[in-house]
């Protein structure tokens, strides 16, 4: 059994554009209103985007996850044909599988360890101290794939690095800028709220170009995937 599904990386780039449109607006009222107005409902904290376990965060652990299905599926296309870079491809689903698993559980929080920051001296944009290793993965990570980014074509080379640019720009450089301003000022106010929200939305944003990006490199060079299914007897599967 076979089944089409037809799929326009333009209209899943323009849909999911409508939900981070949405989440903008809604994380910027929200913190209007604690920070303007004292608003402590507890629902507002649903949509907030300095917060986890929400809607704007369950979003971003699934387009993560979206994310690294279909470079899961492009790994296994280019197992298949042999591809060199197979491992590469491979290698960067795994990397989607934990961000979307950080997005939700906040696993990069672990490395904020307050003592270790007062030990170190360290403030101004470091106050987040995870931003350090953060940094030394992505450039170690960019270096390990110049290679990989050189061989693919230029539309979707092109594509990765605006992804990677807006999502690192917002997950490192947006942090740092907040985190110089968390030292200076604090993170009880309209500012740091709106500055976090910025963050969020440009990582969001990075992501829908990539997805866009790997939808569009699927449509051009791995042709049609078929999708089977097999279905197994109970009895069948004992013996």
């Amino acid at each position: 059994m076979k089944f089409l599904i037809s799929v326009s990386p333009k209209r899943v780039a323009f849909s999911l554009s409508i939900w981070v449109l949405f989440f903008a607006v809604a994380g910027c009222i929200v913190q209007v209103l604690r920070y303007g107005f004292n608003y402590k409902e507890r629902w507002i904290n649903l949509f907030n985007l300095d917060q986890e376990i929400n809607y704007p965060s369950w979003y971003s652990s699934f387009t993560l996850l979206f994310c690294a299905i279909l470079l899961g599926i492009i790994a296994s296309a280019k197992k298949k044909q042999g591809d060199r870079y197979f491992g590469h491809w491979k290698a960067l689903a795994l990397m989607f599988v934990f961000f979307s698993l950080d997005e939700i559980l906040s696993l990069h929080e672990i490395l904020i360890i307050n003592d270790l920051r007062k030990a170190l001296d360290l403030g101004g944009i470091f106050y987040f101290i995870w931003v350090i290793p953060g940094a030394i993965f992505v450039g170690v990570t960019g270096l390990a794939y110049l290679k990989f980014l050189r061989h693919l074509p230029r539309k979707t080379r092109d594509c990765f690095l605006l992804a990677g640019s807006i999502y690192v720009g917002g997950a490192l450089g947006m942090e740092m800028v907040t985190g110089y301003y968390a030292d200076a000022v604090g993170q009880r106010n309209l500012i740091y709220g709106l500055m976090t929200s910025v963050e969020e939305i440009m990582e969001m944003v990075g992501v829908i170009v990539f997805i866009y990006a790997l939808l569009s490199y699927i449509g051009s060079h791995l042709e049609t995937i078929d999708l089977r299914l097999k279905i197994v007897e109970n009895q069948q599967r004992l013996k």
